[in-house]
């Protein structure tokens, strides 16, 4: 038998939104690394 196409279509969007997910966590972690690195250059030169 073969599988329903609702099923295929659920599991499709349950990647997708993974996906989206996981580029939202990475997005962050980038903008994180760049304030860390812009605070980190401004306290070098303020000192």
């Amino acid at each position: 038998m073969s599988k329903p196409k609702g099923r295929h279509a659920k599991v499709r969007k349950g990647k997708g939104m993974a996906r989206q997910v996981s580029e939202v966590f990475e997005s962050l972690a980038h903008l994180i690394r760049a304030i860390g690195v812009l605070v980190d250059a401004l306290g070098r030169w303020f000192n």
